[in-house]
């Protein structure tokens, strides 16, 4: 058995539809209970609503038109120009990061200047050490013996930043322990003249 279906049962109720087209009704009762809570509920729901006075529907479309053309409108914002302001911003960053990566890539590293107590070996010339015994030390040590670190920075003498650490690298096994005697050396003498 098929019950009778919501629209069918709003039709009933409201009487756009005649009774003796659902003989279902007879022989149902829960489709006649549902007919009657429909038809308590439309009752109970019948009031006499006044019609809006014609000069409502002019003035109702005049305030939809006008809420219409204020959304079609973007918002503009305080600093720009509404959404293509933050575009803007966004591709100026951009900018100003990439000459920033730009200018940090194209300077040169800053030398330091290193204390003049380094170019000194234990408190003496560079060719008082004992492996002055090479003719060219000797030369050296006399050429570079009134150099201070400054002016040889201004006459382009200067080490890169590492360039004794590489030096050190690259020393043979003989070098760098004639290397460890004249520090150990050097440091000894400074404990004792301290």
């Amino acid at each position: 058995m098929r019950h009778l279906t919501p629209e069918e049962l709003l039709d009933l109720a409201e009487g756009s539809r005649p009774l003796s087209s659902a003989p279902h009704l007879t022989a149902c009762e829960v489709c006649r209970q549902q007919l009657d809570e429909l038809r308590g509920a439309m009752a109970t729901l019948d009031a006499d609503v006044p019609e809006p006075s014609p000069l409502f529907w002019e003035h109702f479309s005049t305030r939809v038109r006008e809420a219409v053309a204020a959304e079609s409108q973007p918002a503009r914002s305080w600093f720009g120009a509404g959404r293509w302001s933050w575009g803007l911003a966004a591709a100026m960053s951009a900018v100003v990061i990439v000459i920033a990566v730009a200018l940090a890539v194209r300077t040169p590293p800053t030398t330091t200047n290193a204390p003049a107590a380094i170019v000194e070996v234990a408190g003496g010339d560079v060719g008082s050490a004992p492996a002055a015994d090479d003719p060219s030390f000797s030369l050296l040590g006399d050429l570079a013996g009134g150099l201070d670190w400054d002016t040889a920075a201004e006459a382009g003498i200067s080490m890169a930043p590492g360039a004794a650490d590489a030096a050190v690298r690259d020393l043979n096994d003989g070098e760098r322990t004639e290397l460890q005697r004249l520090l150990r050396e050097a440091m000894a003498t400074s404990r004792v003249g301290a």
